[in-house]
């Protein structure tokens, strides 16, 4: 028996039961701590900070957990899975945070890698690199500096055809990537694109590669080589990974413990548990996660102890449709403004979510200044999201779309117990106004991802629609092109609409950012005026943290073991 199964069965669970500590620190899951106070309920902003109690105290091991086994290349993954990596490589620039978990929201970058980013016209880029970082010393790649061909190299191997990611990146020209010397880092891209610092500090596109690794040297898959605050020791699917603390990290004195254990846990019961007893470090409730508002109270009464954060998540939880065959009904406006008036978005916050949500129109509430609810919209356009099955009737009628027979489908790793029954409640309203529908959920990996020919790409039939769980994007252009714009690859409606793609083109030609923030929510009332994408509900993000964690500095995206499992020290 491995040392990594003696570890775990230790806390007295099967192999599988214990995968489930793996969890809850998902794409989202707003991990935090704030001294313990009850959340108040009722939908009430987030609140919440937490305090470093004295100087840092190195050693220890922190322990967290993922639901699921996770594939360790995050070039060729979508969605959460860079979590199991992401303490283990660095990116150009990195995302602030702080004890106050508002610090994150509208992403904010500052340095890691990269020295700076500078360009004249949003179109060449000149990257200054520190020069003090390194790899770890793994072969092949044995601790040799990380120096502008990696860099170029990360970029090279991020747009090929198997990253699922690099829609994304189809502004970047790979044969215009330019090495000069070994510190410094041009990229002169397709077109205009303001928004390129926060592309270079995303977790989920820019984690940065030693060259040998488009070389073909070895296999990312199997082993993680990276720059950053822990080295990768072993991953053993369906029971944990092994973190070390990188005696040799740029950032002095980071981390301060002396490693990690990741555990993977599926089970919901056995997480509350695991963290309950002590075996983990931290839990997550929120809509992305094993848990939601509704369970914040038992865990808290488990847990009167632990430390606990209420922030915004709020996910809009869209249900897409196909908008790029001729045959398709929801090309008929009428007929999208039929399904969301079909919905009582209150009903769904409360019987869902405990009465804690939000109404978003398409960017996350985690994004902060760059999301938009609908309470602020217009308030003639705010009709189009109010309850009203009578008018929704009368929409579908005048569109001739009276007998309306589809699949209502979302993938299988959205599927927790929350959004399965917010799938339900959404099927009931629909065929309330008449319109049929089965419920269809399909396997992430082999049919919503599908090596980018799937659902996500937009390849369904007209009488197919999507629920979909946005992924953990940076910056508002990455929501608005992605889901929107005619040249993205990853656009789940295949929608080309002249108009948006101009009004989404100018906007990353805006260099200066209060002008870039109010061309993004004006596209986001534009989608809202054409129903592009069906909003219904989100909820918010809580985080359990065990009291001899401190300084724990949140942030809602997949780079948290590097953005704050660096930087928390374990008391006593």
């Amino acid at each position: 028996m491995s040392q990594e199964e003696n570890y775990w069965k230790s806390s007295h669970l099967s192999r599988r039961r214990l995968l489930t500590l793996a969890g809850a620190t998902g794409a989202g899951a707003a991990l935090l701590a704030c001294g313990g106070q009850r959340p108040k309920q009722g939908g009430s902003a987030p609140s919440g900070g937490q305090t470093a109690s004295g100087p840092p105290q190195p050693g220890g091991t922190f322990v967290w957990f993922r639901n699921k086994n996770d594939i360790l290349d995050p070039q060729r993954v979508s969605s959460s899975d860079q979590q199991s990596v992401a303490g283990v490589y660095s990116r150009i620039f990195a995302f602030k945070t702080g004890l106050n978990p508002e610090a994150a929201a509208d992403h904010d970058i500052e340095p890691d890698l990269g020295l700076s980013a500078e360009s004249p016209d949003a179109v060449t880029w000149t990257i200054k690199l520190r020069p003090d970082a390194k790899f770890h010393n793994v072969a092949p790649v044995n601790g040799h500096p990380l120096e502008a061909e990696d860099v170029k190299a990360t970029f090279v191997r991020a747009i090929d055809s198997a990253n699922p990611n690099r829609g994304s990146l189809d502004f970047i020209d790979p044969a215009q990537i330019q090495a000069p010397d070994k510190s410094t880092v041009v990229f002169k891209l397709k077109y205009p694109y303001a928004p390129f610092r926060r592309t270079l500090a995303s977790p989920t596109y820019s984690w940065i590669f030693p060259r040998e690794a488009l070389a073909g040297s070895y296999d990312p898959r199997k082993v993680a080589i990276g720059s950053g605050p822990f080295t990768f020791e072993s991953y053993t699917p369906d029971v944990a990974g092994s973190y070390k603390k990188n005696p040799e990290y740029y950032v002095k004195g980071r981390p301060y413990v002396d490693g990690m254990k990741l555990a993977i846990i599926p089970d919901p019961s056995q997480q509350l548990a695991q963290f309950t007893g002590g075996n983990v470090d931290e839990i997550g409730a929120t809509q992305s996660q094993s848990y939601s508002a509704f369970d914040v109270d038992p865990i808290q009464r488990a847990n009167p102890k632990a430390q606990v954060v209420k922030s915004r998540y709020s996910i809009p939880n869209h249900i897409m449709f196909q908008l790029g065959d001729p045959k398709s009904p929801f090309l008929d406006i009428r007929v999208r403004q039929a399904f969301s008036m079909a919905i009582d978005r209150d009903v769904i916050g409360k019987s869902v979510w405990g009465g804690q949500y939000e109404t978003i129109v398409h960017v996350p509430g985690y994004m902060g200044k760059w999301s938009m609810r609908i309470q602020d919209l217009d308030p003639k356009l705010q009709q189009q999201y109010k309850y009203n099955p009578a008018e929704a009737k009368k929409l579908l009628e005048a569109a001739g779309a009276t007998n309306l027979q589809l699949k209502l489908t979302w993938a299988n790793n959205f599927g927790t117990p929350q959004f399965t029954k917010a799938a339900e409640t959404i099927g009931n309203f629909l065929s309330a106004v008449g319109v049929k529908n089965t419920l269809d959920v399909v396997d992430f990996n082999t049919v919503y991802i599908a090596g980018g020919k799937g659902l996500k790409n937009g390849f369904y039939p007209p009488e197919t629609v999507l629920l979909i769980a946005q992924a953990p994007y940076n910056d508002a252009d990455e929501f608005i092109y992605n889901f929107f714009d005619s040249k993205s690859t990853n656009g789940n409606e295949k929608l080309n609409d002249p108009a948006l793609d101009s009004m989404i083109d100018k906007q990353r030609t805006i260099v200066n950012e209060d002008d870039r923030l109010k061309a993004c929510l004006d596209i986001q009332r534009y989608l809202a005026e054409k129903m592009y994408g069906v909003s219904t509900v989100g909820t918010y993000n809580w985080a359990f943290v065990s009291p001899r964690v401190q300084n724990y500095q949140w942030t809602s995206g997949t780079g948290r073991p590097m953005e704050t499992y660096s930087k928390l020290w374990l008391k006593g």
